[in-house]
């Protein structure tokens, strides 16, 4: 089908061969009013994977396709100043990231004609901006810890060096440290690759009950620091997860479900099936989050204890969301101020075999 400013067959001819050097980007024929005049085979595909939106048409308005208002005004500037545009614009609300290369068709008769390449980004992007909040965090959350090994290793070379009882103390806090030094950056590294993509779950056939009893034996000790009891409830439940981050996700919860609790306290562990699907659920009777709090309960780094009295990282429930999530699972939270907290973990179901 042809019609007025559609490009004819020895245009279309070469912005095939074009395409075909270009390999996987998508490429387009824009007209002088915006509207696409030709679209190649792949363009639907690759702006639309999921196959969620209508096939690309001749007359189709570019802003319909890209909603992102530069693709049209990189368009309009390839056209009036006849020369190569590049940007990188949002896409599918700004989930997507494409690079686009807007370039004006060098034919006789065609000057109101433009071809836009586009190439998906979206990874690329994110693993640039996982490096740089990785840098970030690192750079915020270090020099605390750092700061106070510093000043204990300068304590233990000074008044305290034939102390015995002095040594013994400084020397178990700059284990104390250290320990949350590793813990700080193995938190860090275990959410930039998440974040970043850059790993797959292995989905197995978990046992909750049995995850939930190792993840709560694990952490014994942290809970007869604070004297607070872990009871395990519910039965066995057989879940869909990687259990390797799963045991990371419950830990971080659990955690912090030990750290803000009374002491004397007791923390709930519930296993078994919801309405979702398997679940874990840990409750606490500790001081509860107010409302202000919950909004930014999943944001890195964001501790509800603004005197710091309580001792972490902020990354606990950061973590067990990504993680939580990766293996299509969901994580929600509610509370009580004063009352408590729940945090429920559901997962998929274990897809059934045999015929």
């Amino acid at each position: 089908m042809t019609g007025p400013g559609t490009p004819g067959p020895a245009l279309q001819g070469r912005v095939l061969r074009l395409l075909t050097r270009l390999g996987s980007d998508a490429t387009l024929v824009v007209g002088p009013d915006r509207q696409v005049v030709w679209a190649s085979p792949n363009a639907s595909k690759i702006l639309d994977p999921e196959g969620s939106s209508q096939e690309l048409l001749p007359g189709m308005p570019l802003s319909q396709v890209l909603q992102d208002p530069r693709a049209g005004e990189l368009v309009g500037k390839a056209l009036a100043e006849q020369v190569v545009q590049r940007g990188e614009i949002g896409h599918q609300g700004w989930r997507r990231v494409l690079r686009a290369v807007v370039a004006p068709l060098p034919a006789a008769g065609n000057r109101g004609l433009a071809v836009v390449i586009l190439s998906d980004i979206t990874h690329e992007r994110r693993l640039g901006r996982a490096h740089q909040d990785l840098i970030a965090n690192l750079s915020h959350d270090l020099r605390t810890p750092l700061a106070s090994l510093t000043l204990l290793a300068e304590t233990l070379n000074g008044a305290a060096r034939d102390d015995p009882e002095a040594t013994r103390l400084f020397a178990g806090r700059i284990a104390a440290e250290a320990d949350r030094l590793h813990a700080l950056v193995a938190g860090i590294l275990d959410l930039a690759r998440i974040e970043a993509g850059v790993e797959e779950p292995t989905l197995t056939e978990v046992d909750l009950l049995e995850l939930a009893r190792e993840v709560a034996a694990a952490l014994s000790p942290q809970a007869e620091r604070r004297q607070v009891r872990v009871e395990i409830l519910g039965s066995a439940v057989a879940a869909s997860a990687d259990r390797p981050r799963l045991a990371r996700a419950l830990s971080g919860v659990l955690d912090n479900a030990i750290k803000f609790s009374h002491h004397g306290g007791v923390v709930q562990v519930e296993v078994g099936p919801g309405r979702e699907g398997p679940r874990v659920a840990v409750r606490d009777q500790g001081r509860g989050i107010s409302a202000a709090t919950m909004a930014r309960i999943f944001d890195r780094f964001y501790s509800g204890d603004r005197s710091r009295s309580v001792p972490g990282s902020g990354l606990g429930l950061t973590i067990a969301k990504e993680a939580v999530e990766l293996q299509g699972g969901a994580i929600e939270v509610s509370s009580t101020p004063g009352e408590g907290t729940e945090v429920v973990i559901s997962l998929r179901a274990p897809t059934p075999t045999g015929g």
